[in-house]
């Protein structure tokens, strides 16, 4: 798999919970195909001790489509990976499993110019489209 910014991970961990959302089906089934050490990471993030969900997850719940709650979903996770760097590994592990279930491939679809494979141009010059 060719390297993802942490931002497009985290945005796909966004759009994959908000997708299941959509889809009336539970959070929680989430946390289990995950490491202990990122559950104890993410959950907090979501889902108070008392199993209540926080005010931010409360709110993308309620609309799990909107832009600005995906958005409010995103800024928490980025900004708990600002105060806790190590936590790429929990992304990368959340991103990875997401990334082989169905739901969570990423199709690019009636694009041109776009390519999948490797480029190796053996230190020549390499375009790609019409320019």
């Amino acid at each position: 798999m060719p390297a993802v910014p942490t931002s497009s991970m985290i945005g796909t961990i966004v759009t994959y919970l908000g997708n299941k959302l959509a889809k009336n089906e539970s959070v929680n089934s989430f946390f289990d195909d995950f490491s202990e050490a990122t559950v104890n990471w993410i959950k907090p993030l979501f889902i108070e001790e008392d199993d209540t969900p926080t005010r931010s997850f409360e709110k993308f719940k309620a609309n799990p489509n909107s832009e600005s709650k995906q958005k409010l979903l995103q800024v928490t996770l980025e900004s708990e990976l600002e105060d806790n760097p190590e936590a790429e590994a929990y992304i990368k592990e959340i991103f990875e499993k997401i990334s082989q279930t169905e739901e969570g491939k990423i199709i690019i679809s009636n694009s041109k110019n776009v390519n999948t494979g490797n480029v190796n141009t053996g230190g020549g010059d390499f375009h790609l489209g019409d320019g």
